[in-house]
């Protein structure tokens, strides 16, 4: 197995930058907690903002994302909608990780021949 059959895709929309961290570095993703933050001019038009990140579904010392966790998790903000796209086993994987901090709803999902797109939405525990 390469490291493409392990990597997801993560997308978080619709939620605060606080909330993102929080779920990012749950999911083990290096630096969540330091990312750059860039502020919108006062005048500016309000434009969704979206995060991703690809984990490896296999990494950290448990052989799980979120092996690692830092500053950023705790509870959220307010409802989170994450998309996972990857083989069937690590979207799974990264469910699990993310039910340990959170409540995870299940909210659709599309398979493939090798690989499925979840939509889930978190909320605090």
């Amino acid at each position: 197995m390469n490291l493409n059959d392990r990597l997801v895709t993560v997308t978080l929309s619709d939620c605060t930058e606080h909330d993102a961290r929080c779920v990012l570095t749950q999911l083990g993703v290096a630096d969540a907690d330091r990312a750059p933050v860039h502020a919108a001019p006062a005048r500016s038009v309000r434009r969704p903002t979206v995060w991703t990140s690809e984990i490896d579904a296999d990494s950290g010392p448990t052989g799980a994302p979120g092996a690692r966790s830092g500053s950023f998790t705790g509870p959220l903000d307010g409802a989170v909608e994450v998309t996972a796209q990857g083989s069937p086993h690590h979207v799974a994987m990264l469910r699990t990780t993310l039910a340990r901090a959170f409540t995870v709803e299940d909210e659709g999902s599309v398979s493939g021949d090798q690989e499925c797109d979840c939509l889930f939405r978190l909320t605090a525990v």
